[in-house]
């Protein structure tokens, strides 16, 4: 899974449409607890990956979406990962 700790970084990726540094399109971005510290993680979901897989892990409690690229809003996840 690719996680941010860094608030920081989270508002550079949504500044730039779920571009970030040369890396893959990020089309979600969430937030979460995570159970090794209870502490606010982002979780970062790329094209093609599993939009519910942060929902899914028992490691992540209260997942909440935070950002969405312009291809994916307002579309239930399965169309949008289809498509890629």
């Amino acid at each position: 899974m690719a996680t941010v700790n860094s608030r920081e970084i989270v508002d550079q990726i949504i500044a730039g449409n779920g571009y970030y540094m040369g890396d893959p399109l990020v089309i979600r971005i969430v937030s979460y607890e995570n159970m090794f510290n209870g502490g606010t993680t982002y979780g970062l979901i790329y094209q093609g990956e599993d939009p519910w897989r942060y929902h899914k892990a028992d490691a992540c409690s209260n997942v909440q979406t935070i950002f969405e690229h312009d291809s994916a809003k307002g579309r239930p996840p399965e169309a949008v990962r289809e498509e890629m």
